[in-house]
């Protein structure tokens, strides 16, 4: 486990100015003395541009945590879709019934507050809810519902970008800057809103020049963030690149997948699922540090490709979710220094249902050092914190036909 910080601290930089001036007073003036100062100020140099701090290789479990289950009552439940949290608002979201319905932290229903079809937007699916500064959003595909606090509408928007270039370079030269190659990302999505009351969302590219399946270029040059105008949601910008860990493997389209958390104060802490690392940029896109650990037993011995017909095999898609491993969510606590991020181990058992029964794991993270590796329920995944509990979302009993949320509290 190490932590790479790519710019020197106030103390190092007044440090290395009175060494420089003290060999500068004690002997300039001799060859011995002007060969030190050049050796100092060249180690100075080498230091400051991304030399690494090795803190440890070895985890020191220093935070545990205590994981409580609320379970609730939905007014109709399908088991097809996912928890959101607004300040101690708790949503449950029915994606097969449509409708989004409130709860407390102690499971108590504040009743169903929007569904399909109800009211002149005629709202015809829910994909996400979005909590922003001003009310809610959810988005539908590639439309945008905007309501206010009170589930008032306010208005809608599609998702488009502008053309920035012909349709024939677009079909024959495709660039990793076009904006209008991009599509939303369905797996996994997130959507948040940014200081500036931007919207952010997951992008991916699939042309048949530009693709995870048979073009190198898209792994190095293929933009992973998209900023989007809530008002007429246009792409303003695209954001973003993979790590080069990914010139370590052929092309492993299974797993080109990441996640991201912009903090409120513009810090963008990235993940990828064949990098241990976690990245840390500012909103321009300049690397500030990164830091990680590679999980446990993880088995990342990937299928390498370069057919297009890979994309069709179910196959090998399945396997590569429901028995690698590889790394998933990522969640920010700036205000106590604490960064989470889930992983899967990857099993050799071969009858698992789906990818949530791939064994998962939570890292814990104090100021850049692992301070904790626990395993987690299969679709465990950090939304926020309300008071000194963390939520997540990932309770889902199928079984007994029971569903809810988590309350993480740490040690």
């Amino acid at each position: 486990m190490y932590r790479e910080n790519l710019y020197p601290s106030e103390q190092e930089v007044v440090i290395q100015v009175n060494v420089i001036k003290m060999i500068q007073k004690k002997s300039m003036g001799s060859l011995f003395g002007r060969l030190l100062l050049l050796s100092f100020l060249i180690l100075c140099f080498s230091c400051n541009k991304g030399s690494l701090d090795k803190e440890s290789v070895l985890i020191k479990e220093e935070l545990s945590f205590q994981l409580d289950t609320v379970f609730i009552d939905p007014t109709q439940s399908s088991q097809i879709g996912f928890i959101q949290i607004s300040k101690d608002k708790i949503f449950y979201v029915d994606q097969a019934y449509g409708f989004v319905e409130e709860f407390t932290l102690e499971g108590e229903s504040g009743g169903v507050k929007k569904r399909e079809l109800d009211g002149p937007d005629e709202l015809q699916g829910i994909s996400e809810l979005v909590v922003k500064k001003d009310g809610y959003m959810i988005r539908h595909d590639w439309m945008f519902y905007h309501y206010d606090f009170d589930w008032k509408f306010l208005g809608k928007s599609n998702f488009q970008s502008p053309a920035t270039v012909s349709f024939q370079e677009l079909q024959e030269n495709p660039k990793g800057e076009y904006i209008e190659m991009y599509e939303l990302e369905h797996y996994s999505a997130k959507t948040v809103q940014i200081p500036g009351g931007f919207l952010v969302t997951k992008i991916d590219v699939e042309h048949p020049l530009f693709n995870a399946f048979t073009t190198r270029e898209y792994y190095r040059e293929a933009r992973v963030l998209g900023k989007i105008n809530p008002f007429d949601g246009e792409v303003v910008e695209i954001l973003g690149a993979r790590p080069k860990t990914y010139e370590e493997y052929a092309f492993v389209p299974f797993h080109s997948k990441f996640d991201f958390h912009w903090t409120g104060t513009d810090r963008i802490y990235m993940t990828y699922e064949v990098d241990s690392m976690i990245y840390v940029y500012d909103p321009s896109w300049n690397l500030i540090e990164r830091f990680g650990a590679a999980g446990k037993n993880m088995k990342t011995d990937y299928e390498e490709s370069q057919i297009l017909e890979v994309a069709f095999d179910t196959d090998l898609y399945r396997y590569s979710r429901k028995n690698m491993g590889y790394y998933k969510d990522v969640f920010v606590d700036e205000q106590n220094g604490l960064v989470f991020r889930t992983y899967r181990q990857g099993t050799d058992q071969q009858d698992l249902w789906d990818e949530t029964y791939n064994p998962l794991r939570l890292q814990i993270f104090k100021d850049g050092q692992l301070v904790g590796d626990h395993p987690v329920p299969g679709r465990f995944r950090i939304l926020g914190k309300i008071g000194e509990r963390y939520v997540a979302d990932g309770l889902f009993d199928e079984r007994n036909e029971q569903q809810g949320f988590y309350l993480m509290t740490i040690n």
